[in-house]
């Protein structure tokens, strides 16, 4: 049997503003430093609205470079768009790990059918550096 430990501290996640996005982030902190290869922790919860198209909603194109984005989907559908042409829709329970080694541009949205429905998405995304050689 295993003795169970105590929690000694909790350290709050910070929310910030991602290009109008608004999310916890947990990684780094005024408290807590980058620790590699982890670069940063998000966790977000997005209520989306059927008074728009999903393209318009959400996290639009940009760019990212040397790390690999990882997104759990708690909760809703994310929809993944590239410009490596990749396009696929990552619904809860599910993981989106995407490599952005030279560089890429991409988009998280709702799906349609999630700002149709007036839908909620929750997520964590971590974002993992990559090895020198595979930037």
């Amino acid at each position: 049997m295993s003795k169970l430990k105590k929690v000694k501290r909790l350290l709050l996640a910070t929310e910030i503003d991602m290009g109008g996005f608004p999310v916890k982030q947990a990684l780094p902190t005024q408290k807590v430093d980058r620790v590699d290869p982890f670069l940063l922790l998000h966790h977000a919860r997005t209520q989306y609205y059927n008074d728009r198209p999903a393209k318009t909603q959400g996290i639009g194109p940009h760019p990212h470079r040397g790390f690999s984005p990882v997104t759990f989907v708690i909760e809703g559908e994310v929809h993944h768009r590239d410009s490596r042409e990749n396009n696929q829709i990552a619904k809860e329970g599910e993981v989106q790990w995407m490599h952005a080694g030279m560089g890429i541009i991409h988009s998280e949205r709702p799906s349609e059918n999630l700002a149709a429905n007036n839908g909620v998405q929750e997520i964590i995304q971590v974002w993992i550096n990559s090895p020198a050689d595979k930037k």
